[in-house]
């Protein structure tokens, strides 16, 4: 069954003929096949400008094209989404702004830099497209991913060059100058903190861990704010880390200035928390991290608007 759905981009919703109510999206929680323009990416506008929150991995709208070319069924390659945390994050209104992808991790990473590209997975790249050799594209994730995980190739045949300036002009682009947009602003009025949410799947800190902070390693926001949010967690009986095995991706390190007045902090969510893993599906868990999330973000912004340092 093929289910069409919303697509946005830039923030505005694209018309299309046959759409399905974004409500209706969220309470299904289900891949969206699309069809026609690349969907791009959501955003909500709340009350303090100077609060950012990103969940660049929860987007769920698979192009239909995209699984037509992959090798990987459809439940495989939803294995590496943040899944769901689109939906936990508009439960409550946020006093913040809010942006997180429509379109899936696997077809682009937008915590990655726009260079990290893998050379084999293209028949050829242009001579003047900058590559750069990281852990990511060693591990097949890159900007564009290769594979979901180790020996788990996205795809059995190299990508025509231009799908990487589709993918990077469609998606990739607009998700990283709503972010800038949006710090800009925030900057005329005082810091920004930008939080960076993700899901973790759970056996990579094998139970040692509920939350993981990064803050790559101090760089990216002061110990502070850092320690509030873990106190935050740790006060709700969650096993909080700061910055292991996550230390920050691509937006927390290169949005992350604190000598400029932007804090950027990532925040790793432990996927048996709120959903079950196998099946894909929210657990009654999730309102209470629904809640937990809101409260957060919520005091936080209050503590922006009341203290004067910030």
């Amino acid at each position: 069954m093929v289910i069409l759905g919303v697509l946005k981009h830039a923030g505005h919703m694209m018309p299309h003929p046959r759409q399905m109510p974004i409500s209706a999206k969220h309470q299904m929680g289900k891949a969206i096949i699309t069809t026609g323009d690349l969907p791009g990416f959501s955003f909500k506008s709340g009350s303090n400008p100077r609060l950012i929150i990103s969940s660049p991995h929860s987007g769920r709208n698979y192009p239909h094209d995209f699984l037509t070319s992959t090798c990987r069924r459809l439940d495989e390659l939803r294995q590496v989404e943040d899944a769901f945390m689109d939906i936990l994050l508009t439960k409550h209104p946020l006093n913040a702004m809010l942006i997180h992808a429509d379109f899936p991790r696997s077809f682009v990473d937008v915590n990655r830099r726009s260079d990290e590209l893998e050379p084999h997975l293209f028949t050829h790249l242009q001579d003047d497209i900058t590559v750069k050799t990281s852990r990511y594209t060693k591990a097949g994730l890159g900007v564009i991913p290769s594979q979901i995980s180790r020996q788990k190739p996205i795809y059995s045949h190299k990508l025509h060059p231009d799908e990487r300036e589709r993918r990077m002009t469609a998606c990739y682009a607009p998700y990283h100058q709503q972010i800038k947009t949006m710090i800009n602003t925030g900057l005329s009025t005082g810091t920004v903190i930008l939080l960076d949410i993700h899901s973790m799947p759970s056996q990579i800190t094998s139970g040692s861990a509920d939350i993981v902070i990064g803050t790559c390693h101090g760089q990216s926001a002061p110990a502070w704010l850092s320690t509030w949010i873990c106190d935050h967690f740790i006060s709700k009986g969650l096993k909080t880390r700061m910055n292991s095995p996550f230390s920050g991706g691509y937006i927390t390190r290169h949005y992350g200035k604190p000598k400029d007045n932007v804090f950027a902090i990532q925040i790793e969510i432990n996927r048996r928390l709120y959903m079950n893993e196998r099946q894909l599906q929210l657990l009654p868990e999730w309102y209470s991290l629904a809640d937990m999330l809101a409260n957060m973000i919520n005091t936080i912004s209050q503590m922006m608007l009341t203290d004067n340092a910030l």
